[in-house]
């Protein structure tokens, strides 16, 4: 198939007249505009969130739970006994229960330590300051005993930590004790969860600096750092022996000879204890994390790589994905599957990373890149969507074509997905020969491209080329004459690329559908087809079906917080196709003399939903917009009363927002506003400072409400003009007795500013898009303050 599509190409190019180096200066002069170009200006954009996601998930630990976890499991995966060079000592239950359920005291602890001493102990080291006195005589033998091992004991000390909102005060030994004896800091701290510890190699205090318990443990030597220790080792397997069997003797000199010692609580009742990841039920005394940090540093100096170099390894494998056309994510898998793995080097190395922001990172990117594939690329074929090399602009250099196989779906019954995905993608390769020089889109059995514009002597007779080779050649491949190719091609260049491509692929079905070649969809096939002929006939059907939908925007009263009302918006996607334009619905309305129809669907709609409204709040007001020729109208009146009448709806709660393009010279508006106020309808002047409004407006109009248009709102930040027109609006508003709502509220920042100003109310996207009656109820019955909570 490759070889009869590469034979055909090169016959094309012949016979139109395609040397190989036009062919090439066509293709670089479509470079910029390419579906490719277009994919990689979509990736970038998601691999630069996606980095930026996982830098400040870096740098406020965000994952550090997940990483802890991830740490945990390679421990577990990598548990061994702990070396036997280091014992602990336990004050445990045994000698609570024989001192009487009483901590050690000195006199006990002298005893210990010259036993241990006795027994050829290197070195003694507390889990405990020794910061309180006892008694005269015992504090004496204490002293005494530190003084005879003196450069053998070292008993622990806590300096001044901040721990969130609370200060642990410095706990440090007796300065008797402190005399003879060395210090070790006992301070660590535990990650969220208690998943990781973290100890610290040394620990200023005053100006001094003192090794950590467990660099005292493990001789260590090196720089100062912040380390955890490797759970790997099993601290069930640590040497342990009780205080009281030491304190009596009982336990033979061999077994402590040569090693270091650490004392420290491991009795039930103490509250230094942690909890081991994968073993819920094992309760591990702090003082062991010790012994776990001194053999952790005997295997050489700890370094937290921290998350930089997965980040970088994570930027690269985006990078990478940027830049490929296909849409296989391999490259990051393949990093994600080494970051993973090469946690289990480093930890027998004592190097740390932080792998989890970089992974977080790429899992962004993927989701990103994975939605950029589902819309820029057909579902079986590697090959991208029309909407890859569609566009909201135009193009006068070049024609739209479509490639319409019919019965493709048919033949390709029998075939892998593989097979089809080569059937495509030859036929891409050949399609491109001829000079067509852009990307080649593939969707359902069309292919779309841009080929250079032609007059339309030349554009007829290669088109009636292209499609007789392109039929010779398919119809051999697939065995059969019903394969027909079909063409539909666009030469409306004034128009938008988006909708080209839909006229040229409409043309292209057109033509399969009536056996032809191929059909030129030209500025009078278009002429035919009326935007707005389209609108109103959409509008008079929503209208005859009552399917035209709305929804509903909070009003937000920003003293409270608390939602008063809501406007009624038209949200309506006819056929569940796009949504609407409600200005240009208006427009198509007005012109074809159906808004009073309109304003009457879309009132009833929302009188019937905003009944629920005000069983929940009696004062909730409900705003319908109107327009000019709505208001002109002397059946108005009528109609909404009746409305109102038949739902029972309460005049008091509705809410006429009047845009300021109705103006006040037709002498029939006038009588309509009295009449709407007379029966307790509130009026509003909608969308101020935009349209006919000025002063004279604002005081003549006998209205409750005043709305400052969003454009003010929305460049209260950064516009100190915007600002002032806002304040003065709001002043006069409140001098007239009229409320002043603020649309458009986008920021808490504006929100806050406006109500400092003594705006009333605001709406806009902070609070709440326009949404569906159920969720307006949600958010009202739940007490939910929009603002402040």
């Amino acid at each position: 198939m490759i070889g009869s599509f590469n034979t055909l190409a090169e016959r094309m190019r012949q016979s139109l007249g395609f040397a190989g180096d036009e062919v090439a200066n066509l293709r670089q002069e479509m470079t910029q505009r390419s579906g490719a170009s277009l994919l990689r200006r979509k990736r970038s954009k998601v691999a630069a969130l996606a980095v930026v996601v996982g830098v400040f998930a870096a740098v406020i630990d965000l994952p550090l739970p997940i990483e802890d976890m991830y740490r945990a499991v390679r421990a577990e995966m990598r548990s061994r006994p702990a070396p036997n060079d280091i014992v602990m000592i336990a004050i445990d239950e045994k000698t609570m229960n024989a001192n009487g359920r009483n901590l050690p005291d000195r006199l006990q602890d002298s005893q210990v330590v010259d036993r241990l001493i006795a027994a050829g102990v290197d070195r003694v080291v507390f889990d405990r300051a020794h910061a309180d006195p006892e008694t005269p005589a015992s504090d004496a033998k204490f002293a005494q005993t530190l003084a005879r091992h003196k450069g053998k004991v070292w008993l622990g000390f806590t300096p001044t930590v901040d721990v969130g909102f609370q200060t642990l005060e410095e706990l440090r030994p007796l300065p008797e004790f402190s005399r003879s004896a060395r210090l070790a800091a006992m301070n660590g701290r535990a990650n969220l969860f208690g998943l990781s510890v973290i100890f610290p190699t040394s620990v200023e205090l005053h100006e001094s600096t003192f090794p950590s318990i467990s660099t005292v443990l493990s001789g260590y030597s090196g720089p100062s750092r912040s380390y955890r220790p490797d759970a790997a080792f099993d601290p069930l397997t640590v040497p342990s022996y009780s205080y009281t069997d030491i304190l009596h003797g009982r336990i033979a000199a061999e077994n402590l000879r040569g090693k270091n010692v650490v004392i420290g609580q491991a009795f039930f009742g103490s509250n230094d204890y942690f909890f081991m990841p994968f073993r819920p039920n094992t309760r591990v005394p702090g003082a062991y994390f010790h012994v776990l940090g001194a053999h952790t540093l005997k295997r050489g100096t700890p370094l937290d790589l921290m998350w930089y170099p997965a980040m970088v390894i994570a930027a690269l494998a985006v990078a990478f994905q940027i830049a490929n056309r296909r849409r296989s994510s391999h490259a990051m898998w393949y990093a994600a599957a080494g970051l993973l793995s090469v946690g289990f080097v480093l930890d027998e190395i004592n190097i740390n990373m932080d792998v989890m922001p970089a992974l977080m990172a790429m899992g962004v990117a993927a989701i990103g890149f994975q939605r950029i594939n589902r819309k820029y690329y057909s579902n079986d074929v590697d090959a991208m969507t029309t909407t890859a090399i569609s566009s909201d602009r135009t193009n006068d250099q070049n024609d739209v074509y479509a490639l319409k196989i019919a019965n493709l779906a048919e033949f390709s019954e029998d075939w892998s997905a593989r097979e089809i995905g080569e059937f495509v993608n030859t036929l891409i390769a050949y399609v491109k020969g001829p000079g067509e020089v852009g990307d080649v889109a593939f969707e359902r059995d069309i292919l779309v491209w841009f080929a250079p514009r032609m007059e339309d002597f030349d554009l007829q007779r290669h088109a009636d080329g292209l499609a007789l080779m392109l039929k010779t050649a398919i119809s051999y491949e697939l065995q059969s004459s019903n394969g027909s190719p079909a063409l539909g091609i666009d030469t409306n260049h004034e128009l938008p690329v988006a909708l080209r491509i839909k006229k040229a692929m409409q043309a292209s079905e057109e033509a399969a559908t009536r056996g032809m070649r191929f059909i030129v969809n030209d500025a009078a096939h278009l002429e035919a087809r009326n935007n707005r002929l389209e609108l109103i006939r959409v509008l008079e059907k929503g209208l005859r079906e009552r399917s035209i939908g709305v929804a509903y925007q909070p009003k937000i009263d920003l003293a409270s917080g608390r939602i008063v009302g809501a406007e009624t918006l038209i949200r309506w996607r006819p056929d569940g196709g796009d949504h609407v334009s409600p200005q240009d619905l208006v427009l198509a309305a007005e012109a074809s003399d159906r808004i009073n129809e309109l304003t009457l669907l879309v009132m009833q709609k929302a009188l019937i939903d905003a009944k629920q409204a005000i069983a929940l709040d009696p004062r909730f007001k409900l705003a319908v917009n109107m327009s000019a020729k709505s208001l002109s109208d002397t059946h108005l009146l009528f109609d909404i009363m009746t409305l109102l009448g038949r739902y029972d709806f309460p005049p008091e709660n509705l809410t006429l927002e009047l845009t300021e393009t109705a103006k006040l010279e037709d002498h029939r508006i006038a009588p309509q506003i009295a009449a709407l106020k007379a029966r307790g309808i509130s009026l509003s002047i909608d969308d101020f400072g935009t349209g006919e409004s000025n002063l004279e407006y604002i005081e003549t109009l006998p209205s409750s409400e005043l709305k400052i248009d969003k454009r003010f709102v929305q460049h209260m930040a950064t516009s100190e003009e915007s600002r002032a027109v806002v304040r003065a609006t709001i002043e006069i508003a409140h001098s007239l007795g009229k409320t002043v709502v603020a649309e458009g509220v986008e920021d808490l920042s504006v929100a806050a500013t406006l109500r400092a100003m003594g705006c009333d109310q605001a709406q806009g996207y902070l609070f709440s898009p326009a949404i569906a009656m159920p969720e307006l109820l949600a958010m009202m019955g739940g007490g939910r303050t929009a603002i402040y909570g």
